[in-house]
């Protein structure tokens, strides 16, 4: 009787056993079959895929505003004990010769000014319309509406990207010897013309024996306290003379400041009551800020 229970202990342990490791292989099949479905349908998932594109998309189609007008002193950022070293830009003052009649042009950029005031651009330099922003599209316009200037075997002129402010829109014409550095205004007013680009310097400050390093401070293009002086760009659109054909004022077009679109303004002159005096102080500059150089806007191919 003993023996006999003992045997069916055993054959109860063994069932129980088998019937254990049973079902733990088939939740095991379960779990691992659970696990892959789930993994599949996160690899599969359409919406997964979807805004793995989109934002690879909008990480390549990213772009950076330019670099627009900065008028504030720079420091320089070491001081150098080492000598100067000249960096003059390679170019050769006076202007380019032109062949453009003036009346066409001043038609023609008196009829842009008055379509850019309609716009009302405000003064935003990461949307290109600060003043150096305002000459390119002027310049950029000038091209599509009179298309023998855009003649790229006859005409050449400063690029957005690269020639972005006044600084480096002067030294561009400079390099391609397109440049008059305005020693006496009173002397070289006659050459002002329709398509005349007009730089200016900084606010109140006066200047005599201008060199393009003073102006533009080349390589850099900042005013660091002692060069860069250009601050102000604009394109004249008409010229008034006297009877002896000498030039006594002109309008010019340009981005203003930030209480201003952009808009034509009348330079100094040798008018009535304040125009007077600012004229003897600044002769034909904008206001307060001396007349210091001047390029035709188009620059024949050499």
């Amino acid at each position: 009787m003993k023996l006999m229970l003992t045997h069916l202990n055993r054959s109860i342990l063994v069932a129980l056993v088998v019937v254990f490791f049973t079902a733990c292989s088939d939740d095991s099949k379960k779990t691992i079959a659970e696990t892959t479905k789930e993994k599949t349908d996160l690899t599969l998932s359409p919406q997964n895929e979807a805004d793995t594109a989109e934002i690879k998309t909008d990480t390549a189609e990213t772009s950076q505003p330019a670099t627009g007008e900065v008028e504030e002193v720079t420091p320089l950022e070491k001081p150098e004990i080492k000598p100067v070293i000249s960096t003059t830009s390679n170019g050769s003052g006076g202007l380019a010769a032109r062949v453009v009649s003036d009346n066409k042009l001043a038609t023609m950029l008196e009829k842009l000014a008055r379509a850019m005031e309609a716009k009302k651009l405000a003064y935003v330099s990461s949307l290109g319309q600060d003043c150096s922003g305002i000459f390119h599209q002027i310049k950029d316009s000038v091209q599509v509406r009179m298309p023998a200037l855009a003649d790229k075997s006859s005409y050449t002129y400063p690029s957005f990207g690269k020639d972005r402010n006044s600084r480096q829109i002067a030294d561009w014409y400079y390099r391609n010897s397109n440049l008059l550095i305005v020693q006496d205004a009173l002397a070289d007013g006659n050459k002002i013309r329709p398509g005349s680009v007009m730089f200016f310097g900084r606010t109140d400050e006066k200047y005599s024996n201008m060199d393009i390093e003073l102006l533009t401070n080349p390589g850099k293009f900042v005013h660091d306290g002692s060069k860069g002086k250009i601050m102000h760009v604009a394109v004249v659109t008409s010229v008034e003379k006297d009877e002896q054909g000498n030039v006594t004022k002109y309008t010019m077009m340009h981005g203003r400041n930030s209480k201003y679109t952009a808009s034509r303004t009348g330079c100094n002159y040798d008018g009535p009551g304040s125009y007077k005096k600012q004229f003897a102080k600044f002769p034909f500059g904008n206001w307060n800020q001396q007349w210091v150089a001047m390029a035709h806007i188009e620059t024949p191919v050499k």
